[in-house]
Formats: structure tokens, C-alpha cells, sequence
């Protein structure tokens, strides 16, 4: 061959080579959506690739876990007493410092408040509690009683932000300024600074720590409610995380999500702070954060190879063999390179400062795909066959899943909150906790899958959206993602049939034995903020706010009323064609204003002999007429089973009168 044309191939190889290692980069750095399928690799060879670690013996987490909760007559707030009691365990046995990752944004009852309150300014050792000042967290409201509730020296930022690409965590959040003026810093990099280690003052990448093995946790967990029972050696000289580690609250996709199959492979928050903790205390650097330096000289090779292959003109089947040679080649590397205990790799370590070395696996098949392709348009070949030749490569090394995923549509990764009108719906069943101490697993797994899924069904058949399961309890709004105008009318309608469909359950399984209680139901309409804060692979929409807050004490309210659907004004006035009959104003604990609440009724009810005689006493009542205790006695000895009208005779035979009352329980 010329030796002008070798040249003249060479130096275009080495310019589209650069062109396409440079467009390669620009598209992944000004598009970063478009690197999930990249991002997906580095992931799966940090959860799965990574050495084993012994588990860490300084870190201990004491989780407030199901059982924890089952324990309180309500599961939020987490209870100030038992918090109290905990901490007080733990460092009387010698704890070296406490991190609680518990948001105290709300009043619970009064003398726990100050009982905790107490405990904590009396702790010596270093601690710090989570705190938000986010209005996607916290309300005005909220955020004040926090303020006032956790001291500025004591607070670490609980905030734990998915990768607004793909919904993953990944990075430890920047310190930053409140709103009071203070610089605060993660909640575990304030333990990790108290405790004498520096923090980074720019967000960085969580170097997760390796599992010791299949079966072992990289942290030693205990239940929170055994800290006062366990021995004093299981704490002593350690850092204590006391968090929740529950089955649907505060999870999160991380690394360890991926290419996974153990059930819920999300992370529980406190989970991931003993990680961020153990970090900045270590000292430890991320792979990824040594990753730049070997991705730009892994995109330029690749780019090199593919513009050698598309300048040389040999024929299209020996360009892809060359490109599926080096996709091999760099996947194999790929692997190799992250996990091999190499005699070269002290060599790899002095060069970036560590071992566990990760190069990019997709993007230098896109700067591979874009060399070939640039080349051949140099080289005068037609379009289509160079379009079918890359996009062979790219079937071939990148799964259809990963592909589709870079492709989405971009509107789809807007994680943004919004505020705007909402219905919102919580159901729960009596007395589920013990039924399902009673089932064998496989027998309660059945009962429940069926209950959920007819409830589900009569929620989506108004086009609400379910938001999550808690064991038994469903929680369903409206009016989000998709806007419904008449969003109180349809969740009105939606808890009436899931109180038809569940009374149809209840009484079908009680045939068979299986003592099923009924499900109590609240609906509320307010607005709240909304956003999109779970991961991609699951459009997991989250109410936060009052609103929610007020819809779950709604349903939880049932129990002392003997109702099964609870609604509030808001959601009566949106719906005034169903008959309802008043509860009253209702003050809970914790809130100075009633919130007025109704009973929805079936139409058969609407009208009968009971309905009617109730509406007449209650006029009374709300009137204040002394006539009201003889309208209630006599409409409980005519229909006994009426236990709201219970509920009020109580009251009256009591000395209250009146339509408003507070409630002493949450």
C-alpha cells in the first residue's frame, strides 16, 4: 500500500479516533441521563464484585423494626419515651457516640416530648439527630416545632437524595447553609466530625463498604427494643445508629439493588449512614471517584480502534469482528481490572490511588460505534449499512433493558416536587397483627395477596394511584400523576366499594375459619406536595404533609368511633349526593382546630329508621339542648349496635355537650 495513503488512513483514523472519544464524552457529560446503562455496570460490579470486609466493630445500628413498632398504640412518631429509654440504655453501656436518624418534626404527647427532650441535653458523649429544613419533607409547621425540638448543634442533614437519572443513591450530599445561617453537614458525617474526622465540603461518592458474606451484614443490627436487655459488651466503645429498618419506609435503590434477587432489594436509610459513616471515618475514596483517569483513556482507545477499523478498508464482516473482539476485550477487562489480585496491580493502585480500578463499559462502545460510523462516512459507504453495522454491536453487547432505559423519555426523570390538590386514602385491618401470628405463612401470604389485590382493583377502577403497602394497610391518593377534577368524589367512591368489597372478603374467609377483622378506612382532601422521589423502574409517587398526616389519623380515628370509613369536609362538600351523617369536630391530639368529620353511608342506610333518629339527636347535641342525653339513650336502646351513637351517649353521660370534642389519643 502508498505509504501516502497509509498516512493519510492513519492520520484520519487519529482525528476521528479524538472526534469520536470527544463527541462520545460531551453526550454522557451534557446528557447524563443517557449513562444509565454505564451506570447500571459500575453498579453491579460494586455490589457484586466488590472484596469481602469483616463486618465493622464499631458501628452498630439499633433498628426500630416491625416488631418495634407493633409494641405502640401508634406507629408515628416513633414513640419519645421508648426513644428516651434507648438511648439511655445504650450509653450506659458505654456507647462511643449516637447517631439518631429519627426526624422529630411533629409534637407526640407531651411528657415523652420532654422526657426525650431531657435525655438529650443530658448526653456526653458525641451525637447528632437528622434534621430537614427541605418543604419537601417538612411543612412550615413541622419545620418550626423541629427548630425548636432539635438544637442546632446537634443536627446532621437526613436528606438522602436519589440520582435524579435513575433514582439510585449514590452520593453523600455537600454540606450546606440553613436557613438559620448554620453549616450543617450529612447527620453521619457530623457523628464522623465530632469524632475527629474530616469532612469533604463537596458532595462526593458513597464508598460502600463489602459484605463480609452472603449472609452477613457489613453492620452488626440489633432491635432497638432489646438494647436495655442485651449485653453491655455489644455497645461499649461503639457507634450506636438508632433509625428505622422497616419493610416500606425510608428504603432506598442503591448499588446493592442491582443483579440481585433477595426480596426487597432496597437499603433502609439508617442502613446507609453506618456506610457514610464508616467512610469518613476511614478515610476511604470511592472507586468511582478514582475513575476519571481510566475512562478517558479507555473512551479513547476504543474510539482509536473503531476509527482504525473503519479507515483500513477491510470488509464489513472483519470491522465486526474487530468491534465484537474489543467489546469482549473491554468486558473482560472491565471485570478483571475491578476485582484480580494481580502483580500488576500495585502498579494500577499507584496510579489511582487505589485498588478495585473501574473503566467504563458502555461509553466506549458508543465512542467505538461512533468512530466506525464516522469513519465510514468518511470513507464515501452508505449510511445504511454503517447504521446496521453499529447497531449490530449494540444488540449484541447491550442488553434491550439497558438500551430502552437510556432511550426514555427525558420528562420522565423530572423528580421535582409540585403542590397541588389532592384525595387521599388509608385502610388498615382490625386486628391483622394477631390474625397473622395465627396463619401458617403460605396461608396468610394467600389471604392478604387476594385482600390487596380486590382493594387494589377497586382503587384503580377511579383511577387512583396506590402509593405503598404497609403489611395490610394500603395507602392510595388522587388527583396524582394525573390530574382528576373531581379526585374527592372518585376516592369517596373508591373507599366505599373497598368497604363493600372488604366486608364481601371478610365474611367469605370467616366461612373458612379465618377470623378476618374489618377494614377501617380514612379519606381526606387537601393539598400536599407531590413528587416522584422513588426510583425509575418503579414511578413511585409520595404525598407529603399534613394532608397525609391528617388521612391516616382519619382512618386510625375509626377504632374509637366503631365506624369503618372516616371522611373529612373537605371531601363531604366535594361529594354532597352520598348520604353521610357528622361525626363532629374532632380535635386531635397535637392540633388546636377541630377537623369535621363524616361517616359515608351505603344508600341503603341513607334514609332507614337509625340514620334518621341519629341526625335528630346529633342536631341536639350540636345544639347543646339538655334533651340530647335522652335522644341518644333512647336511640342506643333501639339500635345497639350503633356504636358511634355509643361513642356520643358516652360523651353526654360524661357532661360534654356540643358537636366539637378532643380526642385524648392520637
Amino acid at each position: 500500500m502508498d505509504s501516502t495513503v497509509v498516512i493519510k488512513r492513519t492520520a484520519a483514523a487519529l482525528v476521528i479516533g479524538a472526534l469520536a472519544a470527544i463527541l462520545t464524552f460531551g453526550i454522557f457529560y451534557f446528557f447524563p441521563f443517557l449513562g444509565a446503562a454505564e451506570r447500571w455496570t459500575r453498579d453491579f460490579r460494586i455490589a457484586n464484585l466488590s472484596p469481602p470486609e469483616p463486618q465493622h466493630p464499631d458501628i452498630v445500628i439499633a433498628a426500630i423494626n416491625e416488631e418495634t413498632l407493633s409494641s405502640f398504640p401508634y406507629r408515628s412518631p416513633v414513640d419519645r419515651k421508648f426513644l428516651s429509654d434507648t438511648i439511655k440504655a445504650v450509653v450506659s453501656k458505654g456507647a462511643k457516640a449516637l447517631l439518631i436518624d429519627v426526624l422529630f418534626d411533629q409534637e407526640t404527647e407531651e411528657e415523652k416530648d420532654d422526657a426525650l427532650q431531657e435525655t438529650l441535653q443530658s448526653l456526653k458523649i458525641p451525637f447528632a439527630i437528622s434534621y430537614s429544613d427541605s418543604p419537601t419533607y417538612v411543612t412550615d409547621e413541622q419545620l418550626e416545632y423541629l427548630n425548636n425540638y432539635v438544637k442546632p448543634q446537634w443536627r446532621g442533614l437526613a436528606d438522602i437524595e436519589p440520582d435524579k437519572t435513575d433514582g439510585i443513591i449514590r452520593f453523600v450530599p455537600a454540606p450546606r447553609d440553613l436557613k438559620d445561617g448554620t453549616h450543617v453537614p450529612n447527620v453521619a458525617a457530623r457523628v464522623a466530625q465530632l469524632l475527629g474526622a474530616t469532612v469533604p465540603e463537596k458532595q462526593t461518592v458513597i464508598a460502600w463498604r463489602g459484605e463480609p458474606d452472603s449472609e452477613t451484614a457489613p453492620f452488626r443490627e440489633f432491635p432497638s427494643h432489646a438494647a436495655r436487655v442485651l449485653p453491655a459488651a455489644w455497645f461499649k466503645d461503639k457507634i450506636v445508629l438508632i433509625g428505622a429498618d422497616l419493610s416500606l419506609t425510608d428504603r432506598y435503590r442503591t448499588p446493592f439493588s442491582i443483579g440481585r434477587d433477595r426480596g426487597d432489594n432496597r437499603m433502609a436509610g439508617i442502613v446507609i449512614q453506618a456506610h457514610i459513616l464508616a467512610q469518613m471515618l476511614e478515610g476511604r475514596v470511592a472507586p468511582e471517584d478514582r475513575a476519571f483517569g481510566p475512562y478517558l483513556v479507555t473512551l479513547a482507545l476504543l474510539a482509536l480502534i473503531g476509527a482504525s477499523l473503519g479507515t483500513t478498508g477491510v470488509p464489513i464482516w472483519a470491522r465486526f469482528g474487530g468491534a465484537v473482539l474489543a467489546v469482549v476485550l473491554l468486558w473482560a477487562a472491565g471485570w478483571y481490572l475491578f476485582k484480580a489480585n494481580h502483580p500488576f496491580v500495585p502498579l494500577v493502585e499507584a496510579m489511582t490511588g487505589g485498588r478495585n480500578l473501574l473503566i467504563p463499559l458502555i461509553d466506549p462502545i458508543v465512542a467505538l460505534g461512533l468512530a466506525l460510523w464516522l469513519s465510514d462516512a468518511w470513507s464515501g459507504r452508505e449510511e445504511r449499512q454503517q447504521k446496521k453495522f453499529i447497531q449490530g454491536v449494540f444488540s449484541k453487547y447491550v442488553s434491550a433493558e439497558l438500551l430502552t432505559e437510556i432511550v426514555k423519555d427525558p420528562k420522565k426523570l423530572d423528580l421535582s416536587a409540585s403542590r397541588r390538590p389532592m384525595s387521599l386514602i388509608f385502610t388498615d385491618v382490625q386486628g391483622f397483627t394477631t390474625l397473622s401470628e395465627k396463619l401458617e405463612a403460605a396461608h396468610l401470604a394467600d389471604v392478604l395477596n387476594r385482600y390487596l389485590d380486590g382493594g387494589c382493583r377497586e382503587i384503580w377502577k377511579y383511577g387512583g394511584t396506590i402509593n405503598q403497602f404497609t403489611g395490610d394497610a394500603i395507602y392510595a391518593m388522587f388527583n396524582a400523576p394525573r390530574e382528576q377534577p373531581d379526585h374527592a368524589k372518585l376516592a369517596l367512591k373508591a373507599a366505599l366499594d373497598i368497604d363493600a368489597f372488604s366486608e364481601k372478603f371478610r365474611a367469605g374467609e370467616r366461612e373458612k375459619g379465618v377470623d378476618m377483622g374489618m377494614t377501617r378506612i380514612g379519606v381526606h382532601t387537601a393539598e400536599a406536595n407531590v413528587g416522584n422521589f422513588g426510583s425509575l423502574d418503579r414511578y413511585e409517587y409520595k404525598a407529603l404533609g399534613d394532608a397525609v398526616n391528617t388521612a391516616a389519623r382519619l382512618e386510625g380515628l375509626n377504632k374509637y368511633f366503631g365506624t369503618r370509613i372516616l371522611i373529612t369536609q373537605q371531601t363531604r362538600d366535594a361529594s354532597p349526593e352520598i348520604p353521610c351523617r357528622k361525626v363532629g369536630g374532632v380535635i386531635v391530639k397535637g392540633k388546636s382546630e377541630p377537623i369535621h368529620v363524616y361517616e359515608p353511608l351505603p344508600p341503603d342506610r341513607a334514609s332507614d329508621e337509625n340514620t334518621k333518629a341519629y341526625l335528630a339527636a346529633f342536631e341536639l347535641m350540636k345544639a347543646k339542648d339538655p334533651g340530647a342525653l335522652a335522644a341518644f339513650e333512647e336511640l342506643c336502646k333501639r339500635f345497639p349496635d350503633d356504636a358511634l351513637a355509643e361513642y356520643h351517649l358516652e360523651r353526654l353521660q360524661a357532661g360534654e355537650n356540643g358537636e366539637v370534642f378532643a380526642m385524648a389519643e392520637k
